[in-house]
């Protein structure tokens, strides 16, 4: 997200500085005309120097500990960067002589399960660490319910993917495979969890235009939904994946990858954000399973072609 969000913003926005962990293996590649902060969102008093020599008009808050399994590892270090982080931002910002948007951005994980289409009012009942730091994160907006020009926005994010999304993930994880297997690295067999369940994808490149929208002309305070609106069963995916590769494969199921409370079905309701913001999204998931096949394809290649002769 962070590598597609600054390509967005850097023909359009007059400066821009991010702001990292040093020890944070999903920090951006350097790009030359961005400033570089090293900083752990956890020390409020080094958030503050920081945030109060850049001054900024607009944040972007995607810090955070944003994997499942690590939060049940370890949900404290959860806590503490996905909420008192978020808090020692928020309060950092709102302490500037001129108040900044900021795009506080949160998960579909929060809401209670349901098979039915889920809107920003749908009720909230999350069932991991991870989302549980979401929404208490979200909550912390309230306090600052008196900003008129600053103020906080809320993006509740559904599954997003693209090219150079790591493979941890579950479409990245696939087209890594197929890349193998064109590669001759791996036989045409696939593995993953559970392919009936039904995921709302909207490709990382809309999500991007969608945050810029909601900082331009979303209202502080509110919660938008960032989604395509519509579910797509993961078998149908891995059938885009075989269509456009020419491979047919075994479907193998990984018992570690399956999950005893999954929800069967997730898509949101985008009806808020397209009416306020104008946003819609424009790239065919088609498009993004081609993206990230070329994506491994490549990076297969680099791969193997500095491997000792």
């Amino acid at each position: 997200m962070g590598t597609h969000l600054i390509q967005f913003l850097k023909f359009n926005t007059a400066k821009i500085v991010v702001l990292a962990s040093g020890d944070n293996q999903s920090r951006p590649e350097p790009e030359p005309g961005v400033e570089y902060y090293d900083l752990d969102i956890r020390r409020a008093d080094e958030v503050r120097s920081v945030v109060r020599e850049i001054s900024p008009t607009q944040i972007y808050h995607l810090a955070g500990v944003s994997a499942v399994d690590v939060s049940w590892n370890n949900p404290r270090l959860t806590f503490e960067v996905n909420v008192l982080g978020t808090y020692n931002l928020l309060e950092a910002a709102m302490l500037l002589p001129s108040t900044p948007r900021i795009l506080n951005v949160s998960t579909s994980q929060v809401h209670a399960p349901s098979d039915d289409i889920l809107t920003e009012t749908s009720p909230l009942s999350p069932d991991n660490p991870y989302a549980a730091s979401k929404a208490m994160a979200e909550l912390l907006r309230v306090q600052y319910r008196k900003y008129t020009d600053g103020g906080i926005i809320t993006a509740r994010s559904f599954n997003h993917t693209g090219p150079g999304q790591m493979p941890s993930f579950v479409l990245p994880s696939i087209a890594k495979q197929f890349a193998e297997m064109e590669a001759g690295l791996r036989a045409p067999s696939l593995i993953v969890g559970n392919v009936e369940v039904k995921r709302d994808f909207t490709d990382v490149r809309d999500v991007v235009r969608a945050y810029s929208a909601l900082l331009d002309k979303g209202r502080t305070g509110e919660v938008y939904n960032v989604c395509s609106g519509s579910a797509v069963r993961l078998a149908d995916c891995i059938r885009k994946f075989e269509a456009i590769s020419g491979i047919s494969i075994e479907i193998n199921t990984d018992p570690a990858r399956l999950r005893s409370n999954e929800i069967s079905q997730i898509f949101g309701d985008s009806t808020k954000i397209r009416t306020e913001t104008g946003w819609n999204p424009q790239i065919p998931l088609e498009k993004t399973i081609q993206d990230l096949l070329d994506y491994w394809r490549e990076k297969i290649k680099r791969a193997r072609s500095t491997e000792p002769q």
